[in-house]
């Protein structure tokens, strides 16, 4: 008997242009997307999450709100429309002929979707999603893990948030997982880049930043102004160039979400010399990195934050003879130390290493007043990471304290 005929079955996907197809060949594991209004990305996206499920495969659509999912679920079910098996509307769920399944879901409420299993999620508008870390952390991403999936967050940016630690993560060497890249509208060719001049000319300059250009805009209480100017110092520093000299360095501990980072200056040249970052590694082995830095620059003085795990770290490197003070961070400390290293910028006192992710993690850098005491705080934005921020502070007040020689505890 002879085999019916295969039946081939065409579904229409418009093409991609050459900045969306440079996210498809660049693409990592988790990637974040910054791009300007009408870039293309929620086309991006529907095409992204349409390979693996017509493979067969399980994968996710997130949105902010019901409002933006519905225009997205009808162009998805428009595409799909020739392999759909079975529509489940309410749901918002695409059953293929392939085994593929395709889960739309909004974010207004995201433990609905605890439970499922993907190969790849999209985060629509990921910059929009409230308590986006929390959704990220503790729905999202445990859905990847039967398959080891992958993760694209697209949006246009909104200011310092989680979205922004994001694309810092795939800007960062130490996160190898990650990849990040920031489109302008005009990367569309089917945009008029005359139409986009026309905005550029009726829109508020801010506006037109953040939506057209997508660039990451400060908050009203960033800390630091002055950056660029500042960011100076020569890479590939060698402590012969600085023998005889006083250096100091700011460090803060961390060992798994957050980064021990060490800055290390020169007092007498007024330059950083090295700003080392590091995670996910046992005490014993951050305390012999900072025992070699010590030993590579001739330390004069390590301020150190004595929180609770800096503290017991400290009085370890105290026995071991170096030369370390403690900071204690309270919230009437805090407050001069970031002013002075915010003072320093300002002034151009200082010459600073010029690297992205902690270039990105001072821009974030935020005060806020309480509005019941009328406090004035300092952090990172919700989501992202301030290490090197305090370590730069530290060292920077370090280099204002007068030497001091270490008597080591006699236990």
């Amino acid at each position: 008997m002879s085999r019916p005929a295969l039946k081939r079955i065409e579904i229409q996907i418009p093409a991609l242009h050459s900045a969306q197809q440079t996210i498809c060949d660049e693409a990592k594991r988790f990637n974040v997307l910054a791009c300007g209004r009408r870039f293309g990305k929620t086309l991006l996206g529907i095409e992204l999450d349409l390979q693996p499920a017509l493979e067969g495969y399980p994968v996710g659509w997130f949105s902010p709100t019901h409002k933006m999912l519905a225009e997205v679920w009808r162009e998805t079910r428009n595409i799909l429309s020739p392999v759909i098996k079975r529509t489940a509307a309410q749901e918002h769920r695409l059953e293929l002929i392939t085994g593929g399944v395709v889960d739309m879901w909004s974010l207004d409420a995201a433990d609905s979707s605890r439970g499922r299993k993907y190969k790849r999620v999209i985060v629509d508008e990921a910059a929009m999603v409230s308590n986006f870390q929390e959704a990220w952390q503790a729905v999202i991403r445990p859905t990847l893990t039967d398959y080891q999936g992958d993760a694209f967050w697209l949006s246009t940016p909104r200011g310092m948030n989680f979205f922004k630690q994001g694309f810092d993560f795939g800007q960062d060497e130490l996160m190898p997982d990650w990849a990040s890249w920031q489109f302008p509208t005009v990367a569309n060719p089917f945009i008029s880049p005359e139409e986009v001049e026309k905005a550029r000319l009726e829109l508020p300059e801010l506006t037109f930043k953040q939506e057209y250009l997508a660039e990451f805009l400060q908050s009203e209480g960033a800390v630091f102004r002055n950056i660029e100017p500042n960011l100076t110092a020569p890479a590939n520093a060698h402590p012969d160039s600085h023998k005889g000299h006083r250096i100091v360095s700011g460090l803060d501990w961390a060992q798994k979400h957050d980064f021990t980072a060490h800055s290390i200056g020169c007092a007498d040249c007024k330059v950083e010399l090295e700003l080392d970052r590091f995670n996910k590694i046992e005490w014993g082995f951050q305390r012999a990195r900072i025992r070699a830095a010590y030993e590579r620059w001739g330390i004069k003085t390590i301020l150190a934050e004595a929180n609770s795990i800096g503290s017991p770290n400290i009085e370890a490197l105290q026995n071991e003879r170096l030369p370390v003070r403690s900071f204690e961070t309270t919230a009437s400390s805090k407050g001069p130390l970031i002013q002075s290293l915010a003072l320093a910028f300002e002034r151009n006192e200082f010459r600073w290493l010029n690297l992205p992710v902690a270039t990105a993690e001072l821009v974030a850098y935020e005060s806020k007043v309480s509005t019941v005491t009328g406090r004035v705080s300092y952090s990172a934005p919700e989501g992202m990471n301030d290490d090197t921020v305090i370590a730069r502070a530290l060292m920077n007040t370090a280099r204002l304290l007068p030497q001091f020689k270490v008597t080591p505890l006699n236990l």
